[in-house]
């Protein structure tokens, strides 16, 4: 199976700017699942990583396998874009592009986010240390872990039969994306595609936030170019004045 990596960022948004300023972002939706998990979301389970930390469970929507979870926002108010940011947990032995060989070659796992459009966000193979190597990365293969904000830090363990060992096997990427959006609706579809069962793998999400891009505050000027702009207009009544016949 062919696996083209879409870039992280898939199109620049629309920001409909004045006087080269950037585009106003307001957050609508955020959760780290800390609290439960709301009826926008297609699936509710949860869970706490098995390793402890200071600050108390670390809570996360999923173990998920090979299927499709939905996010869905709807009364959406006036933009012309739309950011995306989550934390992607890739459990026990992502097994990333398939080696060839017969030790290294358990398939394409792949992971995947489109919006409700048809839009592809991503589409990759990622790899908890298979030496078959990814395709998310800067090259067309990449080695194991390419990319990843943390490895081994949330504590789930998988048991090798081949190999005989366990060991701690997994990772978190953070993802951040923009795209031209300008509808009251919206829909995200996340999806593990090629897995082998959550004992062998499975995927999480954590931190999960949409923001507004090109609001109308993206029209009013900076206040620190207003006087610029004023004493630029009064520049110019001036000089047409001077040139104005007595």
């Amino acid at each position: 199976m062919g696996i083209a990596k879409i870039g992280r960022g898939l199109a620049a948004c629309a920001t409909g700017l004045t006087m080269g300023l950037p585009a106003s972002a307001a957050v609508i939706y955020q959760t780290d699942f800390q609290s439960g998990v709301g009826s926008e979301w297609s699936h509710t389970i949860t869970q706490n990583a098995p390793t402890p930390y200071d600050f108390g469970p670390r809570t996360f929507l999923g173990e998920f396998g090979n299927e499709t979870i939905t996010l869905s926002l709807a009364d959406l108010g006036w933009h012309s874009g739309i950011q995306l940011d989550f934390d992607l947990y890739l459990i026990r032995s992502w097994d990333g592009s398939s080696g060839g060989a017969a030790l290294y070659d358990y398939g394409n796992d792949i992971f995947k986010v489109a919006t409700s459009g048809g839009l592809t966000l991503l589409e990759a193979t990622f790899s908890n240390g298979n030496p078959a190597g990814q395709t998310f990365g800067p090259a067309a293969n990449n080695p194991a872990y390419t990319g990843a904000a943390e490895s081994y830090s949330l504590g789930y363990v998988f048991d090798d039969g081949i190999l005989g060992i366990s060991q701690v096997m997994d990772s978190v990427y953070r993802f951040s994306f923009n795209f031209t959006h300008g509808d009251s609706l919206l829909a995200f579809d996340f999806s593990g595609i090629g897995l082998q069962g959550l004992e062998d793998e499975s995927w999480g999400l954590d931190n999960v936030r949409v923001s507004l891009l090109g609001g109308q505050s993206a029209a009013i000027p900076n206040p620190s170019v207003l006087p610029l702009l004023g004493a630029g207009l009064i520049g110019m009544l001036w000089a047409r004045r001077n040139r104005s016949p007595s």
